[in-house]
């Protein structure tokens, strides 16, 4: 019997930072949801390193993690088990034992789709002399 795959989306959300009215920068972050709904908490963050890492091979990853950048922090004791199959992942959440099967070929093209926008975001914000910072700030 074939398992029915989850819905994965992942997007970039782009919003205006501001320390005083010289320091005003745009910051970048992954936002994603299954089967409609973040699978972390609203105060999280996606570790993107963490994140691509678990793409390429089986494994327990710290995908999420709480703002300050430790996971334990936001109550991830555990991580996220990825299972690599030939065209899915497979995540269990070590902490609560929810499991998702997903489709390799849709996170790549999302992933593609946000690189894209990175760098055009990058581009338009460079020309107006605003530093752009977050995910791929680096790509």
């Amino acid at each position: 019997m074939k398992q029915q795959l989850d819905s994965i989306y992942i997007e970039l959300i782009v919003l205006a930072s501001q320390m005083d009215i010289e320091n005003v920068w745009m910051q970048g972050d992954l936002e994603i949801l299954i089967n409609g709904e973040k699978p972390y908490s609203e105060n999280d963050i996606i570790d993107l390193d963490c994140f691509l890492k678990s793409l390429e091979s089986d494994g327990e990853y710290f995908i999420f993690s709480c703002n300050c950048g430790i996971p334990e922090c936001g109550g991830w004791l555990k991580g996220i088990k990825v299972i690599h199959k030939e065209k899915t992942i497979q995540w269990i959440n070590l902490n609560n034992q929810k499991t998702w099967l997903l489709d390799k070929a849709k996170i790549e093209k999302d992933l593609k789709i946000v690189r894209n926008e990175v760098n055009i975001y990058k581009q338009y914000f460079k020309q107006k002399e605003i530093e752009y910072v977050g995910v791929g700030y680096d790509w």
